[in-house]
């Protein structure tokens, strides 16, 4: 029996004048313009340094915009809304992670060729990547020194600084839900790191042992466990990266480098989700 192709469809009609386009709604054009390259002559990899952090930077800016509902919905009393979205925030640490090897096409020979043009700019300066960092956690008012001399971005960390973190959320949640949480955590100081508490971890280990009775806010714990464990992977591989780019050189702006990026490698965000794991042992398997 002879068989015939199908009639492929026509192409949709042009868009009619001044009507949105995926161009116009994405602004495509104007974000094209915006990699420009120091280098003279302009340098091949200098183009996928500048794209790569710049998505980094969009991606940060997913992530702030998920942390933030994601303490929303806990303040709700709604951790089944934010385990969801909890591991949006996860795969979006995977893609932070699966960029570094593309960035390790390029060899260290090619960036050490156009790495002078970038001082003293740094990586080290991302203030969204610090927002990131204060809202998971990681407290250090010293960094409120990078917004320099602009009021604005002063402003925007020191707001971050004092807010609670998504760890905060979650513990002022499981107290309203009966967990024994201290009053002197849940009325902390929240510009300041979350330090271990050992009333903390017996109610922590509270909910594992009644994780059945509790399973969306175990879901929750457990989505946290995997956000901190995403991070320390991400930082991980970013030292490795910036060993093998630059050795043991200081930063562009001045930092220690690979050393005092290997320092964060031991910073603990939720620190008694880790230690509850020392706990676990009878009574606390699936039934």
């Amino acid at each position: 029996m002879t068989t015939f192709p199908a009639t492929p469809e026509p192409p949709p009609p042009p868009p009619a004048p001044g009507k949105i386009t995926y161009g116009t709604y994405l602004r495509v054009p104007e974000l094209l313009e915006l990699q420009h390259r120091l280098s003279k002559p302009p340098h091949h990899d200098e183009l996928l340094f500048i794209i790569s952090h710049q998505v980094y930077e969009l991606w940060f800016k997913q992530m702030l915009h998920e942390l933030d509902e994601i303490g929303a919905r806990l303040d709700a009393d709604q951790p089944l809304r934010a385990s969801p979205l909890l591991t949006r925030v996860h795969r979006i640490q995977h893609l932070l992670i699966e960029q570094i090897p593309l960035l390790e096409t390029m060899f260290a020979v090619d960036f050490a060729a156009f790495r002078d043009n970038l001082r003293p700019a740094s990586g080290f300066q991302s203030i969204q990547f610090r927002k990131v960092e204060f809202i998971c956690g990681a407290k250090n008012p010293k960094m409120i020194a990078l917004a320099g001399d602009d009021p604005k971005v002063r402003a925007e960390l020191e707001d971050y600084l004092r807010r609670p973190s998504v760890y905060d959320h979650f513990l002022r949640h499981l107290a309203r839900v009966g967990f024994n949480i201290p009053r002197e955590v849940l009325e902390r100081d929240t510009s300041q790191p979350h330090e271990a508490n050992a009333a903390v971890t017996d109610a922590i280990a509270e909910l594992y042992r009644r994780h059945l009775e509790f399973y969306p806010q175990y879901l929750v714990a457990e989505a946290l466990l995997d956000l901190e464990e995403r991070f320390g992977i991400w930082r991980f591989h970013h030292v490795k990266m910036v060993e093998r780019m630059i050795g043991g050189q200081t930063g562009t702006g001045g930092s220690s480098g690979a050393r005092y990026l290997a320092g964060t490698l031991s910073i603990r965000l939720f620190p008694e989700l880790w230690n509850v794991r020392d706990r676990l042992g009878a009574g606390y398997g699936a039934h």
